[in-house]
């Protein structure tokens, strides 16, 4: 039996705004779009580098739930149902061709790998910072769009696999399949941080959308 996805720490607290806006509370709408725009924006740059564009794309999307939002009805996993927005917008903007591989059928999990020195240490240590920092950048910016996409809402936003498969619209297995590969990939191009590439990923991300 399946275990319920566990609901992030400040879900409950987006979940009362969400609830309030729907209620016309102004207040409450302008601090959800606050508190959530950041990271909407960060994620909309793994489909497009246009920040015009992008900002365009949020603004409909808060725009469309203020309009709506006598009709939105309540729920859990408010940023989920954001993202899943924003996607299918920047989406169809975009003329995305969605259509994917599911022929790989290898399970894996990204649970269980373990920290045994801290990453600071491991990039102080290095003979130059900065050129640990490029090849990062460049290791994962190698990696094909979709798998930057799932290590992004794995690693930094911290949603589930179900999560996940919802927001992009794919099957649980294909990411775990997209998982499975991008670590593989960055183990190989990143040896000498092969034991530590899930905290890698989170701390390029953390650098540099932050």
């Amino acid at each position: 039996m399946r275990k319920p996805t566990p609901v992030p720490e400040d879900e409950p607290h987006l979940g009362e705004l969400w609830n309030r806006f729907r209620q016309h509370d102004e207040q409450a709408f302008d601090e959800l779009a606050e508190r959530r725009y950041r990271l909407l924006f960060n994620y909309a740059t793994k489909f497009t580098k246009d920040t015009e564009l992008i900002k365009d794309c949020i603004q409909d999307l808060f725009l469309e739930l203020w309009y709506r939002r006598t009709r939105l009805t309540d729920t859990s996993y408010v940023t989920v149902y954001l993202i899943c927005a924003l996607r299918n917008n920047l989406l169809r903007k975009l003329k995305v061709n969605t259509r994917l591989d599911d022929s790989a059928d290898i399970a894996v999990s990204c649970e269980g790998f373990t920290d045994n020195l801290t990453i600071e240490t491991m990039l102080i240590s290095s003979e130059s910072m900065s050129q640990k920092e490029r090849e990062i950048r460049n290791a994962i910016n190698r990696l094909p769009k979709r798998q930057q996409e799932v290590i992004f809402l794995k690693f930094y936003e911290g949603l589930s696999n179900d999560e996940i498969a919802k927001v992009m619209e794919i099957e649980r297995q294909t990411v775990s399949n997209f998982i499975y590969r991008a670590i593989a990939q960055l183990k190989n191009d990143l040896p000498s941080f092969s034991n530590v590439i899930p905290q890698i990923i989170l701390v390029f991300f953390l650098k540099f959308l932050s």
